[in-house]
């Protein structure tokens, strides 16, 4: 079982390099090659199998390179409540628990779920006021061994918790980085 990303999620993505200076948004597209185009003609409830949605997001990490794609996600990460997948999730738990990195952060691995499958498990843990952790474990290497995945939830996490209003301290420090057995441990203090 491969890797697959629910298409409206790759859709988000299409729509936040379209926001990108053209020039960029373009050589984006045309590194992705058919994959653009396969993924924007998807339905919004399909699943994107790995190998279109690798080539849409090594594209944007090749042209952008590592620190652009991680704000390209953070970006995203911040407008997560917008996202149909996880806008009833993310708005449930603030009514629940009010806003804060841990509400966003303790959400993000049911999140994670609506939008991916077959992509291992995250679980969140606190470790105190102002920091957490998040942990996963089995993403499969065929995806996960380029590092894209690592970069891209980094940038994730980093928007959550703008969103909870710390982008200001924010930072996000990886253990137990193992991009051949999808192993990494996501620390996230602010």
């Amino acid at each position: 079982m491969t890797p697959q990303t629910k298409a409206t999620f790759a859709h988000s993505i299409q729509v936040a390099i379209a926001s990108l200076p053209p020039a960029q948004a373009a050589a984006i597209r045309e590194k992705a090659g058919a994959a653009w185009l396969q993924i924007s003609q998807a339905p919004s409830i399909a699943w994107i199998d790995e190998e279109p949605y690798n080539a849409l997001t090594g594209a944007a990490r090749e042209v952008l390179g590592d620190s652009a794609m991680r704000e390209l996600f953070r970006f995203l990460g911040r407008r997560v409540t917008h996202t149909v997948s996880f806008q009833q999730l993310m708005e449930g738990a603030i009514r629940l628990m009010g806003l804060s990195p841990h509400t966003l952060l303790k959400v993000m691995p049911r999140g994670r779920e609506s939008v991916v499958r077959n992509s291992g498990t995250m679980t969140y843990e606190r470790v105190s006021a102002r920091c957490a952790r998040l942990r996963l474990r089995d993403f499969p290497p065929s995806t996960y061994s380029s590092g894209t995945t690592v970069i891209l939830l980094s940038g994730t996490m980093l928007g959550l918790v703008d969103l909870a209003g710390y982008s200001a301290s924010v930072k996000v420090d990886l253990e137990d980085v193992d991009l051949k057995n999808g192993h990494t441990t996501f620390v996230v203090s602010w």
